[in-house]
């Protein structure tokens, strides 16, 4: 029997003939595929097959497509099942040549060892075998679902990253004019992959092409600013000026030998800091305490400082902005990822080699390798990492560099528990004196200050948040006719308050809709009806009756809303208990989107934690206000939920 994903779904061999024609039961040969000779758990297929709504007979109907399957490939004097059962689920077996995507790994497999043992030759023959396994897009004909769309996702990113490490050593031998049409197939379909617009440019050149060469740069960077905020990587604009000035050197084209170890002109130091802005306002505290903190930098550990602070507060734009002030006490370079809810370390900690010159074909394939050689490369040197959006102190552990003379500074919107030795920096709202600053840097001084009750007006129905404040700026200067206090009017209005501030490149909706789908289902349906309280500075027992539960149960989704930064503690009483309340536009987002689906009111704080709680602490020990920096402050809160949107090492992002 042969199994094919790599492209439409298909089986060779079947008792009754082809591929199953019935989507479901093919979902369910996809996920037991992708797991071949691995258990896949009924609650696994569950939650793929029908997400967070399945049927009350979900198991049945799984068992179901389980019994149609073993019909469709199972012979009928077969003594066993090639699908197992087990208590937890079921197991598809396999053996070596039945499934392409084990050959795929295989073949990349095999292949790496023949680079590192000195034969690019063969090396390149196996990577070829292996590309030629794929049809098209890895099981375009199957939907997927929340759990098969990532697997497959990286899948399809080790054949683009096996594509480019096949054509690195290609060019190492010398076959510039051979893989000029492929180069040029990859680089129109990935617009935004520097490697493969990179390995183009340097065939081109080769080829005695610099003016096509240079045109190939000038393209990518006109799109990586338009779409992406980013100019080109270091390494890139030193290729480019190695092309303008003659100074790149070129294998001559062979078809046997070693090849050279790296195609780049010369070891670059990374600067992947986003451009900075003049237009960031205040934060002058928070800064010195950020650059102090980053200065330590001795003994035998690096520092790692956490800026923490609510969606849309500036952490991002005070982190670079405090990043490039730091560019001269870090001479070995300076390293960027975006990291969100999903993105795997294994293709950051590849993002960092290759930008520390470490040739593709160089990069182990386990995430354990790739872990102790960035780790060995930091050691003894000065290097600052900002890792922005973090979320599972597990993908930290991988991306934190290892030398005492480095520097790691992280923002997140929710804690970090267990990221032991860390100095977090609360970010926060920003005075209302710095929020009009802000406003007259966008709109001009004149405008501002003709209307200075409105415009402090203006700041605070933005919630002193910057993104906010700078989406009103922009609204402003896109209507010159409109007054400040106009648009304080149209945004007294608090059902349309987050429309007034959407702009063609600023949602500070989206910054809070992207929080709220980090909690787990049950919080959510919390979150909505705490909104609801109308009291500035509500209570526990508030809390408790707008849930339907008991005071000690309302403390876990208060902690979790406080941890992610959506809840904010007002004050704590003589008497022991605390006063909370939601920043108003945190709230009307909450309102605006409607009763979610309604889970379970958990009774107790065991029964939250089984609903998806990432909170088990007491109240007591809660994040107080007045904390502020400090090793160990704060260092213990917790992670966000995953999502199901696709990896990135880099964002736009407005500057704030």
């Amino acid at each position: 029997m042969r199994f094919r994903i790599l492209g439409p779904l298909e089986v060779e061999g079947a008792v009754e003939g082809g591929t199953m024609s019935a989507a479901m039961p093919r979902r369910v040969l996809a996920m037991l595929l992708l797991s071949h000779n691995q258990t896949v758990t009924v609650s696994s297929l569950v939650d793929e097959l029908w997400g967070s709504h399945p049927p009350k007979l979900a198991r049945k109907t799984v068992q179901t497509y389980i019994y149609q399957l073993r019909k469709h490939l199972d012979r009928p004097d077969a003594r066993t099942s090639r699908i197992e059962s087990s208590p937890l689920g079921y197991r598809l077996c396999v053996e070596p040549g039945e499934l392409d995507l084990w050959e795929f790994k295989d073949a990349v497999q095999r292949g790496r060892a023949e680079v590192r043992g000195g034969d690019p030759v063969r090396a390149l023959e196996l990577w070829r075998e292996a590309l030629d396994l794929w049809r098209g897009p890895m099981l375009t004909d199957v939907h997927l679902g929340s759990l098969l769309e990532p697997h497959v996702a990286q899948i399809e990113s080790d054949r683009i990253r096996l594509q480019e490490q096949l054509i690195d050593v290609a060019l190492d031998l010398g076959e510039y004019r051979e893989l000029l049409p492929e180069l040029e197939k990859l680089a129109a379909a990935n617009p935004l992959h520097e490697g493969f617009h990179a390995q183009l440019m340097t065939a081109l050149s080769a080829t005695g092409d610099r003016n096509g060469a240079l045109t190939v740069f000038t393209g990518l960077r006109d799109r990586m600013v338009e779409t992406l905020g980013l100019d080109p990587s270091a390494r890139l604009t030193a290729l480019q000026k190695a092309i303008i000035e003659g100074t790149l050197e070129h294998t001559p084209a062979t078809t046997t030998g070693t090849p050279r170890p790296a195609v780049w002109p010369v070891a670059v130091t990374p600067a992947q800091l986003p451009p900075d802005s003049a237009d960031i306002v205040g934060r002058g505290r928070e800064r010195n305490e950020v650059m102090g903190l980053c200065r330590q930098a001795g003994g035998t550990a690096p520092q790692v400082v956490v800026l923490a602070g609510t969606a849309g507060v500036g952490k991002t734009a005070l982190a670079v902005h405090a990043g490039h002030a730091l560019r001269p006490e870090f001479p070995d370079g300076q390293l960027f990822a975006g990291l969100g809810a999903v993105v795997d370390p294994f293709d950051v900690l590849e993002h960092f080699l290759r930008a520390l010159g470490v040739p593709p074909a160089q990069i182990p394939d386990r995430l354990s390798e790739r872990t102790s050689l960035y780790r060995s490369w930091t050691a003894e040197r000065r290097l600052l990492v900002v890792l922005d959006d973090a979320v599972h102190v597990e993908t930290l552990a991988h991306l934190i560099p290892a030398g005492p003379g480095c520097a790691a500074l992280i923002t997140t919107r929710v804690g970090l528990p267990g990221l032991a030795g860390a100095s977090v920096v609360r970010v926060g709202p920003l005075p209302t004196a710095d929020g009009v600053r802000l406003l007259r840097r966008v709109t001009g001084d004149a405008r501002v200050a003709r209307e200075p009750d409105a415009a402090a007006r203006l700041v605070e129905l933005s919630d002193n948040l910057p993104l906010a404040i700078r989406a009103a700026a922009e609204k402003l200067s896109a209507r010159p006719a409109w007054t400040v206090e106009e648009l304080v009017t149209r945004m007294r209005d608090g059902e349309h308050r987050l429309q007034e501030l959407v702009t063609r490149r600023l949602d500070p909706g989206a910054s809070f809709e992207d929080a709220y789908l980090r909690l787990a289902p049950a919080y959510r349906w919390a979150f909505w009806r705490m909104s609801t309280i109308r009291r500035a500075g509500f209570t526990l027992q508030d809390v408790a009756d707008a849930l339907g539960t008991s005071v000690a149960s309302a403390e876990c989704p208060v902690a979790e809303l406080v941890d992610a930064n959506l809840l904010t503690i007002v004050d704590t009483r003589p008497d022991g208990g605390t006063s909370y309340r939601f920043p108003e536009l945190i709230r009307l987002h909450a309102l605006s989107r409607g009763e979610p689906p309604r889970s379970p009111v958990p009774a107790d704080v065991r029964q939250w934690t089984a609903h998806g709680a990432r909170w088990t602490r007491p109240l007591t020990a809660l994040p107080q206000p007045v904390a502020r920096g400090g090793r160990g402050t704060d260092a213990t809160l917790a992670s966000a939920a995953t999502s199901s949107r696709p990896p990135s090492m880099t964002k736009a992002w407005p500057v704030m």
